[in-house]
């Protein structure tokens, strides 16, 4: 059964489409679209370690809420992300392992400086395998964002929970209940919550930085359109979708989720209102014995 059997995302391509609410700024055609690829190449050695690669590319675009009193503001948010996650899976048996790759990001506008325009991350994990229906990982993820340190704690699971229902995520990262409806349709709930950071480069808003910051949970449907070929489709509410805009200069001490050290900076816009939205993406997926 697919529930039963763990696989590897090779390759996945999408877009996503949120109906944002009419403001004072956007009365008309306000929402935000995106598009994201991923590709994954692992290397296994003898020992069951691995080096793993992961390439993303992700694309927002959304109207900015700009503030009355600004004489040329932006209208919209191009901002483009590439991120590259690499490093080594160490295994010491068949049931511990350690996990440490580092994050390098090309986060823009198109429109701001190269130079200016990179953050280096990185994650590492201890992973037990504590049965055949329960794996777990421990660890901490950091990004060094435009506005700042950004750390997280991170805990991993991959859990049958009972023959037809599965979870797993990287929590407070994402999370997916599973619930094996039929040999080809799957069907559960997802939630995911992203913070990222965009330099961005427009007149008047000169060396400034985007911050992104977004909750979604949605239902979701998978099924197999080919060998290994499978298509997802999620419908749900952003309970925060926002873009911060700020000044290159304005930073915090230290960010965790949901908590920010030392923050007195000076919002360049308004904030945005939660909205609903629809998901739409492909996957080459393999089984992994």
């Amino acid at each position: 059964m697919l529930l039963a059997q763990k696989r590897f995302d090779v390759f996945y391509a999408g877009g996503n489409y949120n109906f944002m609410q009419p403001t004072v700024a956007n009365p008309d055609n306000n929402y935000e679209a995106s598009l994201f690829a991923n590709v994954a190449v692992p290397i296994v050695f003898k020992d069951s370690s691995a080096w793993i690669t992961i390439a993303d590319y992700q694309f927002y675009s959304i109207n900015n809420e700009f503030l009355k009193t600004d004489s040329s503001p932006i209208k919209r948010f191009d901002l483009h992300g590439f991120l590259l996650r690499t490093g080594y899976v160490h295994r010491f048996n068949s049931t511990q392992a350690l996990q440490v790759l580092i994050i390098p990001r090309f986060m823009n506008d198109f429109n701001a400086s190269f130079e200016k325009s990179w953050q280096l991350g990185s994650i590492i994990t201890y992973e037990k395998v504590k049965s055949k229906d329960f794996t777990w990982r421990l660890g901490l993820l950091y990004n060094q964002e435009f506005y700042g340190p950004y750390l997280t704690p991170v805990f991993y699971m991959d859990w049958n929970i009972a023959g037809k229902i599965k979870f797993t995520g990287l929590l407070p990262v994402y999370g997916k209940l599973y619930y094996q409806a039929s040999e080809k349709l799957t069907t559960g709930l997802h939630f995911i919550g992203l913070t990222t950071s965009y330099r961005i480069n427009e007149n008047g808003f000169e060396n400034y930085y985007v911050e992104r910051n977004s909750i979604d949970l949605s239902w979701f449907v998978n099924v197999p359109v080919f060998k290994n070929i499978f298509l997802e489709a999620r419908a749900g509410y952003s309970l925060t979708k926002d873009y911060g805009l700020y000044a290159e200069n304005q930073k915090v001490d230290l960010a965790i989720p949901l908590k920010y050290f030392g923050d007195n900076r000076i919002r360049a816009n308004n904030e945005y209102d939660g909205s609903p939205f629809l998901h739409l993406r492909l996957l080459y997926s393999l089984p992994v014995k």
